[in-house]
C-alpha cells in the first residue's frame, strides 16, 4: 500500500516575497507537518547560476514532482502561483499532474494577475488561462475584490474561495524617538506608488520638520535616491535596501505610521505585519486592502496616485494622535480576529479535508 502524503510547489521559502513569507508561516505553524506535506522548489532566484540555474531547478521540479505521483499516494498537489513567468511555469506543471488525475489546490497571490490576464494574453492564451483555472479543483485568492474578478473566468463558481495571508503575531516594543517615523516596506516601483510616496512627503515635511520617511526594500534604490537627492530631502529621507529578520523588526519598532501607496496588490503582508504591531497603517484601496482596512477605523484608505489625499492622510496621523491611537487598536483587534495564523491555518486544513486530502 502506497504511503499518503500531499504536495506543496512554490517558489523557494528562503527567498524574497509574499508567497515565501507565505510558506514560512505555514511552516512555523506545523501546517506542513500536520498534513503531512512535501515541499517542492518550482523557481528560486538564489541558485546563484542565473537564468540556467532557473531552468534547472524547474526541471528538478518536475523529476520529483513526477516520482512523488508515481512513488505515493498525493491526496493533493497545493500550488502557489503569481502572474506571467509563475503562471506558465505552475500552468504546465497542472496538465502533468492532472495527467496523473491528481487534485490540486490553486493558491493565487499574484497582484497583477487581472493585468496580465486582460492586457498581456491574446484570446488564445485567454483561453488557455480559463482552462487552466477550471481544471483545478479549489482555487484561493486573497481577497473578496479578487475573488469577484476570479468568478468571471471560472465555470463553477463553488471552486473559488478566499483564504487572507497570515502573518505571526509580533509583540515588539516600540522605541520613541524625537521624530515622526513613516515606513514603507515593499519592493520600490511605481506599482507600489513609491513616487507618489515621495512627492507626497515632500509636502508633509514642509509643515512638519520632524517627519522622517524610511523606505525598505530591493528595486529601483537608485532612481529613489536619485529623486530624494533631487527634491532636497536626502536628510529626512532614508532607503534602507531590503530588510527582514531582526532588521525589519528595529525598522517596526521606530514606526509611527506604515504607508503603503500601492496601484496594485493581493493582499499585503505588510499591511497584515503593521496591524499585528499596533502601528496604524494609510494605504490605497488596491487589490484585498479594504478587505483589511476599514477608512477611519482601522486606518486611513485613499485612491492610488491621489498624491494630495495622501499627504493630507500621512499629516492627519501627525495631528491627531488620539484617533491615530483608536485606528491602530481597532486594527489589532481586526488581525487578531481575522488575520492570525490561529485563525487562517484551520481554513486551510478545511480545504484539505473537504477535498479528501487529510481526515
Amino acid at each position: 500500500m502506497k504511503k499518503s502524503i500531499n504536495l506543496t510547489i512554490a517558489t523557494d521559502k528562503n527567498g524574497q516575497g509574499g508567497i515565501a513569507t507565505v510558506l514560512n508561516v505555514y511552516e512555523s505553524e506545523g501546517f506542513f507537518y500536520n498534513t503531512n506535506t512535501d515541499i517542492l522548489v518550482s523557481h528560486s532566484t538564489n541558485t546563484g547560476f542565473g537564468i540556467l540555474g532557473q531552468l534547472f531547478n524547474y526541471l528538478l521540479c518536475i523529476i520529483k514532482l513526477v516520482t512523488k505521483l508515481m512513488i505515493y499516494d498525493v491526496g493533493l498537489v497545493h500550488i502557489h502561483m503569481a502572474s506571467r513567468g509563475s503562471y506558465t511555469r505552475k500552468s504546465k506543471l497542472i496538465k502533468l499532474i492532472k495527467y496523473f488525475k491528481t487534485k490540486v489546490v490553486l493558491h493565487l497571490h499574484g497582484s497583477e494577475f487581472r493585468e496580465f490576464y486582460k492586457n498581456e494574453c491574446n484570446e488564445l492564451k485567454q483561453a488557455q488561462v480559463r482552462a487552466t483555472f477550471n481544471s483545478v479543483d479549489k482555487v484561493i485568492v486573497l481577497s473578496t475584490q479578487w475573488l469577484s474578478w476570479l468568478n468571471t473566468i471560472l465555470d463553477d463558481p463553488k471552486k473559488g474561495v478566499v483564504v487572507y495571508n497570515a502573518v505571526p503575531k509580533l509583540e515588539i516594543e516600540k522605541e520613541k524617538t524625537n521624530n515622526f517615523n513613516f515606513i514603507f516596506l515593499g519592493r520600490l516601483g511605481e506599482r507600489k506608488g513609491v513616487s507618489d510616496l515621495i512627492n507626497a512627503f515632500k509636502g508633509v515635511v514642509k509643515a512638519h520638520p520632524k517627519a522622517r520617511l524610511l523606505l525598505g526594500g530591493d528595486g529601483d534604490i537608485k532612481k529613489y535616491q536619485a529623486m530624494v537627492n533631487e527634491l532636497g530631502l536626502d536628510e529626512c529621507v532614508e532607503l534602507l535596501g531590503w530588510v527582514a529578520g531582526d532588521k525589519k523588526i528595529n525598522i517596526l519598532k521606530l514606526a509611527d505610521a506604515y504607508v503603503l501607496p500601492s496601484y496594485n496588490e493581493g493582499f499585503p503582508m505588510g499591511v497584515l505585519e503593521a496591524m499585528s504591531c499596533n502601528i496604524p497603517v494609510i494605504a490605497t484601496t488596491a487589490g484585498g486592502i479594504p478587505d483589511a482596512i476599514t477608512h477611519n477605523v482601522d486606518g486611513l484608505l485613499i485612491k492610488p496616485g491621489d498624491v494630495e489625499a495622501l499627504k493630507s492622510a500621512m499629516e492627519k496621523l501627525i495631528e491627531k494622535p488620539l484617533e491615530a491611537k483608536q485606528m491602530e487598536l481597532s486594527a489589532k483587534e481586526k488581525f487578531l480576529n481575522n488575520f492570525s495564523p490561529t485563525v487562517i491555518i484551520p481554513q486551510i486544513q478545511n480545504i484539505y479535508k473537504e477535498l479528501g486530502a487529510i481526515k
